[in-house]
């Protein structure tokens, strides 16, 4: 993401947060892939990890965790999430996030496949203690299966 990006970005949200109790100023929030370090590990044709550096103070939801084949033949499957923390959040209601890393397992479906390089979107979602929600972050993997 570049840095105009992020600053419009960054721009936006102390804008929605214009009417709120908080005062944040943009230079104290992390860009997003400083505060969800993002990283996607194979381990086999059928299995993928999937990994978040999480900076203190901010946090994932799980229920926007998204993932995606975009790859004909091959489907993203259910994944393994770890235990999270419960939150009452404003927006959501009762909630699952993360905080400081989330790793989980995602198995890759094969179906008549002849490809053996996934493309997967990934999509997240987190926010900063200080009471800022980030927008979706969505990420576009291109992934060599192991045989």
């Amino acid at each position: 993401m570049s840095k105009f990006s992020v600053s419009v970005l960054l721009s936006g949200l102390i804008f929605w947060l214009a009417g709120s109790a908080y005062a944040v100023d943009a230079d104290d929030l992390l860009p997003p892939d400083e505060a969800f370090e993002f990283t996607a590990e194979v381990h086999d044709q059928n299995t993928i990890t999937l990994s978040w550096d999480i900076a203190d103070g901010y946090y994932l939801y799980r229920h926007k965790l998204k993932f995606v084949s975009l790859t004909p033949g091959l489907e993203a499957g259910k994944p393994v999430f770890p235990t999270g923390q419960n939150k009452q959040d404003k927006f959501f209601g009762m909630v699952e996030t993360y905080r400081n890393r989330l790793e989980l397992t995602l198995p890759v479906q094969h179906q008549n496949a002849t490809q053996n390089t996934l493309t997967l979107e990934v999509t997240f979602q987190g926010c900063a203690d200080v009471g800022v929600c980030y927008m979706p972050i969505q990420k576009t993997l291109s992934l060599a299966l192991q045989d």
